[in-house]
């Protein structure tokens, strides 16, 4: 059976080597594409003559029968108007803020004697008190201060926007003083303000001797709000105007004890003077830069009122004022508030240096004047019948950056 198998192989085989190997018939040529027309190109054109006008195809809308045409591409007469963008006028960035650290000169009133306190019994009498050595002290001219200025334009073009400054100086000067046959004892701390004094009858009051803090202090801040217009802007400068309002605080204080922290019980015996100002203000501010340097300007006055405010407190009411080896009363710490009219120019100047994009870094000075104050050198002067007002000023010289956004 096997053998079968192999035979049939075998001959199947055979056969396909045979049929293999037989010629097979050529291919017919290739039959030329039938020839329809001309094979070679139509001759170009000849250009129109120079002076030929070009012949003009009717718009939609100019002849009769003719309003659209889908296939005619309509242009119009000119390109339309695109909104143009405000230029911006430098410096960039539409908020500013300018912290300044400063260090500042006041002048100062200086008492020329010695300040006696007066004590109460409690049944409407005083008796001599604890003095204070304040003759020819003041509390400090040369100080340091801060500066801030805030600012913001309302447009993209820098032509409207609003400003305000600030400026703070606190000076203070704290000595001792002697009580002859008395203590004056703070139960809370001498920083807190709350004296309360123990006089000795004698014999025993001549074998003691008492000593105790006292503190002078000049405090002095302004404030102002305005209103910022362009005046004149080219490439490298620009010029504002500005409206607005001023408000200053000058004040003097003498009182028992150091600096008090948060607690106001000092309060209760101290003397001071306090010179509110409010005023209306204008000016001019502008700037000029080159090359990465700035030097920048403002000048502003303010047209206002002042009112001297003089206090004198607990063991203060009724003070006196050394006189020789006498002591007599202080009357001008009894003066009665009044209004009166003040002028406030202030004056700032300044160079700077760009050092990024949006960060300036400048050294300036600035002067502010105030033509009529009161301070307590004047209210603690025995020869005063009254307050005596005086002018103020403080020249600072300024240390800064400022931040654009």
């Amino acid at each position: 059976m096997r053998s079968r198998w192999l035979i049939a192989f075998s001959i199947v085989l055979f056969g396909l080597d045979s049929a293999s190997a037989q010629p097979q018939p050529p291919l017919p040529p290739p039959v030329p594409p039938a020839s329809n027309g001309p094979t070679e190109l139509p001759p170009l054109l000849p250009p129109p003559p120079p002076d030929a006008p070009l012949a003009e195809v009717p718009r939609p809308g100019t002849a009769p029968g003719i309003d659209y045409d889908q296939g005619y591409l309509y242009l119009p007469e000119k390109a339309p108007e695109r909104p143009r963008r405000p230029e911006e006028c430098g410096p960039g960035g539409r908020w500013w803020v300018t912290p300044s650290f400063e260090l500042s000169w006041v002048p100062s009133v200086r008492p020329p004697a010695s300040v006696r306190l007066r004590l109460s019994d409690g049944l409407g009498n005083t008796a001599p008190g604890p003095v204070i050595p304040v003759a020819g002290r003041s509390a400090g001219q040369f100080e340091a201060a801060l500066g801030l200025v805030l600012g913001h334009w309302f447009d993209e073009s820098h032509t409207n926007g609003a400003e305000a400054s600030f400026f703070i100086r606190s000076a203070d000067n704290t000595f001792g003083g002697v009580t002859p046959g008395m203590l004056v004892l703070f139960p809370e701390g001498p920083w807190r303000g709350t004296p309360q004094v123990i006089a000795f009858p004698e014999p025993f009051g001549d074998r003691i001797l008492g000593t105790f803090p006292s503190t002078l202090s000049t405090f002095f801040t302004t404030v102002d709000v305005n209103y910022r217009r362009k005046l004149l802007c080219t490439d490298n400068a620009r010029l504002d105007a500005l409206v607005g309002y001023r408000f200053a605080y000058l004040r003097d204080e003498l009182y028992l004890g150091e600096v008090p922290d948060d607690n106001s019980d000092y309060k209760r015996n101290r003397a001071a003077v306090a010179n509110p100002f409010h005023g209306a203000q204008v000016g001019l501010a502008g700037e000029v830069r080159k090359n990465g340097w700035y030097a920048s300007g403002a000048a502003k006055v303010a047209f206002g009122v002042v009112t001297p405010e003089v206090t004198a407190t607990g063991l203060f009411a009724g003070a006196e004022g050394r006189v020789g080896s006498q002591f007599t009363a202080l009357r001008a710490l009894t003066t009665a508030e009044k209004n009166e009219f003040a002028v406030m120019p202030v004056l700032n100047l300044s160079i700077g240096r760009q050092v990024s994009a949006r960060t300036r870094v400048f050294a300036g000075y600035t002067f502010q004047y105030l033509s009529r104050a009161g301070r307590l050198g004047d209210a603690l002067t025995p020869a005063n019948s009254g307050l005596v007002l005086n002018d103020f000023w403080t020249q600072s010289v300024n240390f800064g950056f400022e931040w654009r956004h």
